[in-house]
């Protein structure tokens, strides 16, 4: 490992780290999500939140091509969700990847809820976003077992 994903795994005990995210029935594949990657396990002993505090169940990053990096704080729900249910754990993930990144590092942030049910998005879910780094970054759906979206 080198570059971001160094940086953060320094910050991470290694207990925290994971091959996969999969929690409850629901799964993302990591189809297509590039081979230098780091997956903390946000429910591990050691994971960037305090506790009792919101958090996500996931935070991936990945290096891509370039200089610009991924973090994706990833959020599991096996059956129908409201995206505004879990917009407070997206955006403490987005807070954990901004503890965890050094500010010279630039980070592409994919904030993603994944569920058993996705309904067709309207004129106020296409407005959950997530703050990261003073910009607005759009929750991206998808259903449990589909493969991180691209981008």
């Amino acid at each position: 490992m080198n570059g971001i994903l160094a940086a953060v795994s320094k910050k991470v005990p290694e207990s925290c780290t994971a091959s996969s995210i999969s929690k409850e029935g629901c799964t993302v594949s990591l189809r297509g999500t590039p081979q230098s990657r780091l997956i903390i396990d946000c429910d591990r002993t050691g994971a960037p939140f305090a506790p009792g505090a919101p958090k996500c169940d996931y935070l991936l990053f990945a290096e891509m091509d370039g200089d610009t990096n991924r973090a994706a704080p990833i959020e599991l729900k096996r059956g129908r969700v409201d995206v505004g249910a879990s917009r407070n754990q997206l955006q403490a993930g987005a807070a954990a990847v901004e503890s965890l990144t050094p500010a010279e590092f630039k980070v592409v942030l994919l904030p993603l809820l994944a569920s058993g049910g996705v309904r067709k998005a309207g004129k106020k879910e296409a407005r959950d976003v997530i703050r990261f780094r003073g910009k607005d970054f759009p929750i991206r759906r998808i259903r449990c077992g589909d493969p991180l979206p691209g981008r």
